[in-house]
């Protein structure tokens, strides 16, 4: 190349396997029975939606290889059913959620693995560090069902924490693989580096602030991982709406209504964070379950996944230069 850069040439994503895709299917109709039944709270409503939906549409589009995927997928619907009876039961609910914990657990591994045998000069080691994020998910799901303080956090924390790694962890970064593969450009890395040095920024000054030692980094990893992910949806946008890049228009319909709802999600994340460093909350934290909650789970995470499903078929060979660290 003239620039001298190396590059990295990625194959074509395979179509997702239609059991995936099943699975989200059933799990959506599940999941509208089991909330039309229980009525739960909206964040643990949130949690079943993730489990059910999100969670099989995520891994469909995570890379193929020599990897427990099948044996994932068989175990997911199940482990996420017994998620649900965990938090309607009055009993046993730490045990009904082990399944699930389980599945995180290998996902986490799975993507550990990856990492270590291929490297992270690819598109799909940016999804093989949200399996990892997933995997936080179910030790904060297991320190939920156990009534465990981890850094001195109410169980209430314990909970968002679980969205936050399942939706923020698992699909931003599956997400991000996605939208670098497809046309892979130095803007694209950059934001998705940021989105994965952003998460852990993130948990470090939640962790910080209930320690009691301020809440200026906290604030600050906060802004910074919406900055970064505000980045990585103006590239899905240009993704949407050039005509050349080579995505059926339901996906363009899809990705753009995703965008909406993220950029809203984000600039509510940057006014809570606002809050918080004041000392004077602009938003209280069952509004952002509400609002930011819900435009996260169905304005950007089912459309993008949605929309970047019905375009795995037509993903084309890319050239995405190394730039990740």
């Amino acid at each position: 190349m003239a620039s001298g850069r190396e590059t990295l040439t990625l194959p074509p994503a395979k179509p997702v396997p239609a059991p995936f895709s099943f699975r989200a299917l059933l799990g959506g109709a599940l999941w509208v029975a089991c909330y039309a039944w229980f009525r739960p709270e909206w964040a643990v409503a949130i949690v079943w939606l993730g489990a059910l939906v999100m969670t099989p549409l995520a891994l469909g589009l995570v890379e193929r290889g020599r990897t427990p995927f099948r044996l994932i997928g068989r175990a997911q619907l199940p482990a996420a059913l017994l998620l649900v009876a965990a938090f309607v039961t009055d009993h046993y609910g730490f045990a009904l959620s082990l399944p699930w914990i389980a599945l995180t657990a290998a996902c986490g591994a799975t993507g550990v693995w990856r990492l270590a045998k291929l490297g992270v000069r690819r598109a799909g080691a940016i999804a093989d560090v949200g399996m990892f994020w997933f995997a936080v998910s179910g030790m904060w799901a297991a320190a939920y069902f156990l009534g465990l303080e981890v850094f001195k956090l109410p169980p209430l924390i314990a909970l968002l924490t679980v969205v936050h790694q399942t939706y923020a962890g698992l699909v931003l970064h599956v997400v991000a693989s996605r939208i670098v593969a497809w046309r892979g450009n130095r803007f694209a890395v950059a934001a998705a580096a940021g989105v994965v040095a952003g998460n852990p920024l993130v948990a470090t000054g939640i962790a910080i602030s209930y320690g009691g030692l301020g809440v200026w980094f906290e604030v600050a990893a906060a802004v910074f991982l919406s900055c970064a992910a505000i980045m990585l949806g103006w590239v899905q946008l240009f993704y949407a709406l050039w005509p050349g890049s080579g995505l059926p228009r339901t996906s363009r319909v899809l990705l753009l209504l995703s965008d909406l709802s993220f950029g809203t999600a984000l600039t509510l994340a940057i006014i809570f964070a606002y809050g918080t460093w004041r000392g004077w909350p602009t938003l209280t934290i069952p509004e952002m379950i509400t609002w930011h909650g819900t435009l996260q789970a169905f304005g950007f995470s089912l459309c993008a996944l949605v929309g970047w499903t019905l375009a795995a078929g037509k993903q084309r060979s890319s050239s995405v230069s190394q730039w990740l660290p």
